[in-house]
């Protein structure tokens, strides 16, 4: 069965399972209480039953869904496709009995962390911290964000500062930004780096690489994980950074 979880619920803590997904869970529960509108569910065996076996958020019209065990997996796809309106992130269980059920595959994403025994140094340029209009103006010039989606990445890099689970960076170009990277989300263990983007001109520099690591000093400082989700053209970029899969995140389009 499941339940609705308040977000200050500490069983939305230390959460199991994918560790992409629990991240970003952690992260929203953290920033409940500030204006933001966001519900959790808990999928449980019974009524007595206190830990959940899997949990959903919802913000908006999209889904984030982890199952920690096989036995939650079906009602939280019966819920998910009664639940679903717009876009969703399912972890691997979940992914899988949803192709069964629909047909539907989804687009793969895989997620990658950076181990502790990586080491790397930051090359000596002039970061710009604090950019997020610059860094969704970055991803936008390179088509990584859409003219239809650049108002919500610009609002979403900007409250994820506010909120203290988010960090921009860019390297900058007589004054416009060239390369960029953000923290969009930190949970208790990990923190998402995304919006990595370096204008076609500029590549070749080095200047991916050093906006990545900058952000992994930042998560780093905060005893947290540094992870990446990108498609399959993306993982050699990571790999060479030292990044190494960790599981595979699945999303479904609404």
């Amino acid at each position: 069965m499941l339940r609705g979880l308040s977000y200050d619920d500490r069983r939305l803590r230390d959460l199991p399972g994918e560790p992409l997904l629990a991240t970003m869970v952690e992260s929203a529960a953290r920033c409940c209480g500030m204006g933001l509108l966001y519900e959790f569910w808990g999928a449980y065996e019974g009524r007595r039953d206190r830990t959940p076996k899997g949990v959903i958020l919802q913000k908006g019209h999209a889904l984030w869904a982890s199952a920690f065990c096989p036995e939650a997996v079906p009602e939280m796809v019966d819920f998910l496709r009664w639940r679903q309106e717009g876009w969703m992130m399912l972890c691997p269980l979940l992914a899988e009995r949803w192709q069964e059920e629909t047909g539907e595959t989804g687009l793969s994403l895989a997620v990658m962390a950076l181990p502790a025994e990586v080491e790397f140094s930051l090359s000596k340029a002039e970061y710009r911290t604090h950019t997020a209009t610059a860094v969704a103006d970055c991803n936008r010039a390179v088509g990584e964000v859409s003219p239809a989606q650049y108002e919500a990445a610009v609002v979403n890099l900007h409250l994820a500062e506010r909120r203290r689970v988010g960090h921009t960076v860019t390297l900058q170009v007589e004054g416009r930004a060239v390369s960029a990277a953000a923290v969009t989300d930190c949970g208790t263990r990990y923190g998402q780096i995304s919006y990595v983007a370096t204008l076609p001109e500029q590549e070749g520099r080095g200047l991916g690489r050093a906006v990545v690591y900058h952000c992994a000093g930042w998560l780093r400082e905060k005893n947290l994980i540094p992870l990446v989700a990108c498609e399959a053209h993306r993982e050699s970029f990571y790999a060479e950074l030292g990044f190494r899969n960790v599981s595979r995140v699945t999303i479904i389009a609404g």
